[in-house]
């Protein structure tokens, strides 16, 4: 097994020259990806793809890689390896495997959209941001720094837990006055309709959501809240960012010159191409997506995609009204767990639908019950083997709820 290396991404490149490379490339129509050297990269890779390859010399004929085979993924790297935890678009437990070279191009990639987003900055081209993430914790507006410098602007970034007091997050949002507001699209709408105070005053430049399917009362929420554009962003976990709203054209540009995306029965496929250590191909991510590769009237020259359908889940209630994000079922970090639904009945009991490993499985079994009263206070919980005897699972939905709040 040897290091793979696919010429087509800029990862190889300096760190300091991605962002104006992104930037140029966003605005020419680039050449498509070599398919067969590709093909051929990945089948000198490891023993993993060379077995799964013998045989194929077309790129349709290369048969999808399921979450399931994630796991029994080989991992070629001289440099160490950080391994993140995430239930996918499924709720199945997915382990991502990534060098921090690779974790750094992943996080460019993010920012890639604030190359042509208009930000009016402070001194010194500072950018200050709060992010909404699951948890409760949120960041003190004097936090100490770590700035990240791309392109232009030198970033700061502050924290707010989507389960926080909507009280706590409005002082430091008052406090700092960001011009970006970024993250989970569930935890920012909870915040806007709990906050019970203005916040087009803050100065909210850009409305920078992910995470979850937007829909457009969700998108009308947040911009009617802080007075500022709602710009989307669409990737997963294992493949990082796919696509990103676009500030002239509005639609979603696809960052196809770093991944490569197909669409087939089964949904959305993506090949990432900077990612060496644990390469993906084919990776099936099951979303359902148009791409449209077709000319298009628009400055950036990266093809369109259209979200059809993705993972949107509902909302849960507790034992007093409260809502409780779906984010905030961190499952994946319960060892020997396989895969899990939750399904709020209309009487307001939950029912916790899963597959584990049989020798833990007791074990397992406590910890999810714990799990489930610490984060859904007041509410009986059913636990329930198997997660197909859920009907209402849905292809892209991990928490569904009957339940409607009086």
């Amino acid at each position: 097994m040897r290091s793979m290396r696919i010429a087509n991404s800029i990862k190889y490149l300096p760190p300091a020259e991605w962002p104006a490379v992104l930037r140029s490339r966003a605005l020419a129509a680039g050449d498509a990806p070599d398919l067969h050297a590709c093909l051929q990269a990945f089948r000198d890779h490891n023993t993993f793809y060379a077995q799964r390859l013998a045989g194929v010399s077309n790129w349709q004929d290369i048969t999808p890689l399921s979450k399931s085979e994630l796991a029994a993924l080989p991992v070629v790297s001289a440099e160490p390896i950080h391994d993140v935890r995430t239930s996918g678009t499924s709720g199945f437990q997915v382990t991502v495997r990534n060098t921090l070279s690779e974790r750094r191009f992943r996080q460019a990639l993010a920012y890639r959209p604030f190359l042509f987003y208009p930000l009016a900055t402070t001194s010194g081209n500072t950018v200050r941001q709060v992010i909404f993430v699951d948890g409760l914790d949120v960041d003190a507006a004097d936090k100490q720094q770590w700035p990240f410098e791309f392109g232009e602007h030198r970033w700061l970034t502050w924290r707010a837990g989507i389960a926080a007091p909507a009280e706590q997050i409005v002082a430091l949002l008052t406090s700092i006055r960001p011009q970006i507001i970024r993250g989970l699209s569930s935890g920012i709408v909870r915040f806007v309709e709990q906050a019970h105070t203005p916040l087009d005053g803050l100065g909210v430049q850009v409305v920078s959501t992910s995470g979850e399917h937007l829909t457009p009362a969700w998108r009308a929420a947040m911009g009617n809240a802080f007075g500022a554009p709602v710009l989307d962003r669409y990737g997963s976990m294992e493949t990082s960012s796919i696509a990103w709203q676009c500030p002239y054209c509005n639609d979603y540009h696809a960052n196809s010159d770093e991944i490569i995306l197909e669409t087939n029965s089964t949904g959305l496929l993506a090949t990432p191409l900077f990612i060496e250590s644990q390469p993906l191909l084919r990776y099936q991510l099951g979303d359902r997506v148009e791409l449209h590769t077709q000319e298009h009237d628009c400055r950036i020259r990266l093809p369109k995609l259209t979200v059809l359908a993705a993972r949107r889940d509902d909302w849960i209630f507790d034992g007093n009204g409260r809502k409780v994000s779906p984010l905030s079922f961190q499952l994946e970090q319960v060892a020997g767990l396989t895969a899990w639904r939750i399904h709020q009945l209309k009487s307001g009991v939950l029912r916790l639908y899963f597959d584990a490993d049989e020798k833990a499985a007791a074990d397992i079994r406590t910890q999810l019950a714990d799990h489930i009263r610490r984060i859904v206070p007041g509410r009986d919980c059913e636990l329930v083997t198997g997660i197909w005897k859920l009907e209402r699972v849905g292809k892209f939905k991990r928490v569904v709820s009957d339940f409607r709040k009086e």
